[in-house]
């Protein structure tokens, strides 16, 4: 045979059989968690060898062990290894593993070691039995009875079913936001065509009088228009859309309505003790309009004897 047959293939001391009879189930849980450990281990001349198998003298020189404690810490061997053994395995895995996920916590790795030097401190011949009851025992605690899982299964459908719920309840919200939305926005189109429609309707030429009668005819047109219009921003204030009240008003004494029809407006809403309609209004027209058209409605304001309302719109307007 030649010299390279009679070497030691590398990495072939962790593929020796593990006689378990049962005298120590702790030291075999820690063995077999520990040779896959052994097996991820890697020096810089193993990579360029292309990452072959480090052998037993490498492993212990990686580790600062040597040959013999390697072999009975990754055997049945009664002997345990140190918790900084642990410690230096477990980083040195991790370290040549490509995610640093090595299968298997350093808590966890530490807990089997624990039980492996428990088991080794206390046997008895009766401690194999015992570990093996134990582990069934342990096992049947674990493992979920059969009505915790039917629970469960409940507990995940009626979990499920809340969050359908409350997803149909809020497509339900936004749906009926937006019906409301656009039953406001129609009302007030609403509105708005018709005080255009009462406006169109008032604004036909007067019938033919004498001069000297004065124009009655034109000033009743005026007051039924400016009624009409402030009734039903009345309206819609009193159903608690002040917002489409004040945009009516806005538009249709901007828009239609001549200076004195809009004094004439802001004269219905103190008689209808809708003040705070009153003041937006004289506030906007005032800041908004020009000064003829402000003056006019001051002019206007003052001949129906709402002096105060007079003085607070030319005060807007000089604002």
């Amino acid at each position: 045979m030649s010299s390279e047959g009679s070497k030691p293939r590398a990495g072939g001391w962790l593929e020796r059989e593990l006689l378990d009879e049962g005298l120590r189930p702790r030291k075999l849980e820690l063995v077999l968690a520990l040779r896959p450990l052994f097996r991820l281990l890697k020096t810089e001349e193993s990579v360029k060898s292309g990452n072959r198998p480090l052998t037993q003298v490498e492993v212990a020189n990686l580790l600062g062990t040597n040959t013999t404690s390697l072999s009975r810490f990754a055997s049945l061997d009664p002997r345990v290894p140190s918790q900084r053994f642990i410690e230096d395995l477990h980083n040195a895995a991790r370290f040549s593993a490509t995610s640093q996920d090595v299968g298997i916590t350093l808590d966890a790795l530490q807990t089997l070691r624990a039980k492996a030097e428990v088991e080794n401190r206390g046997r008895c011949e009766r401690c194999a039995e015992l570990g093996r009851r134990i582990d069934s025992l342990t096992q049947q605690l674990s493992a979920p009875c059969s009505a915790c899982a039917v629970l469960q299964q409940e507990q995940v459908a009626y979990q499920q079913e809340r969050e359908e719920s409350a997803a149909r309840m809020a497509a339900l919200r936004k749906e009926v936001a937006a019906m409301r939305a656009a039953v406001q926005e129609r009302e007030t189109i609403e509105a708005g065509l018709r005080a255009r429609l009462a406006m169109a309707q008032a604004s036909r030429a007067p019938l033919p009088v004498p001069l000297r009668k004065g124009d009655r005819q034109r000033s009743a047109k005026e007051r039924a228009v400016a009624r009409q219009l402030a009734a039903r921003a009345a309206e819609l204030d009193g159903a608690g859309k002040e917002d489409s009240a004040l945009t009516l008003l806005r538009q249709g004494t901007t828009e239609l309505l001549s200076p004195s029809e809009t004094a004439l407006v802001m004269v219905e809403l103190r008689q209808q003790e809708r003040d705070h309609l009153a003041d937006n209004l004289i506030h906007v027209y005032g800041r908004d309009q020009g000064d003829r058209h402000v003056m006019a409605v001051a002019l206007e304001l003052h001949a129906e004897g709402a002096v105060d309302d007079a003085g607070a719109i030319l005060n807007a307007a000089l604002r």
